[in-house]
């Protein structure tokens, strides 16, 4: 990519935002300027570029090769001038500016939310953003998020992982469904109404693998229920038998609301971890909140 004269800042962010939102108005509204001084300054960048840095053949705007070589220049280098902004502001606080942490739902809901505070009182310079989703890798890859708390395996290179803790599973439905279909050995799921995130069952998967050939159940009477939390109530009101994280069920254990059924089988595990990108990983407010959360108890979360 030639280059005639020194590439202007205010551009390279302009352009970086831009490929980060992938339109020109969000772009415009992220940096609170017009649209058109979005497009003339990327006219600017890519005639002092000498290239086409957008592919503007499709609708959906998408970089070209020399693009997406600037992009992951323009990622290293804001990331390193936002970690020396930190450094410098060290002497004033531990951490301060902006963190947008994403996590699962039920997770975010059950556990991180009521984490948080103890934090929060210790870094008040520091605001943080909260987004639950079940889709957290692409906001954190296009930078809408900074670290996702995530129980899904995301082996990409550029993102560091830091594991948390395991997500334990259990079977489980309310006393009185128990005794009217007379739960004692998982084959006798068969024909009973079971609750799973998806209408053929896979969620269940993780159960049935772990259950002897001989004594598999055939799941035939599935309730669709794409909301852990509502999944829950419908069991307790005796919709059907339900296989969640025991940690979302706790409390409702602990009640006798629920109560669990084959305890002696041991669905397979998910691991919750942290991702966030390497080139923001080093900076000092995610250190810190990195360090926070593997602080934390795991006697909740039934590890």
């Amino acid at each position: 990519m030639p280059m005639d004269a020194l590439l202007d800042l205010a551009q390279l962010r302009t352009f970086y935002t831009l490929a980060q939102v992938g339109s020109f108005t969000a772009c415009a509204h992220r940096l609170n300027r017009t649209q058109s001084a979005v497009s003339h300054a990327m006219t600017k960048l890519e005639d002092l570029a000498g290239a086409p840095l957008l592919d503007r053949r499709n609708r959906e705007l998408s970089l070209t090769e020399e693009g997406r070589r600037l992009y992951r220049a323009c990622e290293q280098a804001f990331s390193a001038l936002d970690a020396a902004a930190e450094d410098l502001r060290r002497h004033q606080t531990l951490a301060r500016g902006r963190l947008r942490i994403g996590a699962t739902v039920e997770f975010g809901s059950s556990i991180l939310m009521r984490h948080m505070q103890p934090f929060l009182a210790t870094h008040p310079d520091l605001e943080i953003d909260f987004t639950l989703r079940p889709d957290l890798l692409a906001p954190l890859l296009r930078n809408d998020l900074d670290l996702i708390i995530d129980c899904l395996d995301h082996p990409l290179p550029t993102l560091k992982k830091v594991t948390l803790f395991r997500e334990i599973y259990v079977v489980a439905c309310a006393p009185a469904f128990r005794k009217t279909h007379s739960l004692r050995a998982p084959a006798e799921l068969s024909g009973v109404p079971v609750l799973s995130m998806d209408k053929a069952g896979v969620w269940w998967n993780r159960f049935i693998l772990a259950v002897p050939d001989r004594d598999q159940p055939l799941l035939d009477r599935v309730i669709e229920v794409n909301h852990i939390r509502a999944m829950i109530h419908a069991a307790i009101d005796g919709m059907g038998v339900l296989l969640v994280p025991q940690y979302s069920v706790l409390e409702e254990l602990r009640r006798e609301e629920l109560v669990v059924l084959f305890p002696t089988i041991r669905p397979a595990e998910d691991r919750f971890s942290i991702y966030q990108k390497k080139v923001k990983a080093s900076h000092e407010k995610q250190r810190l909140l990195t360090r926070y959360l593997q602080s934390l108890s795991l006697a909740e979360f039934g590890s």
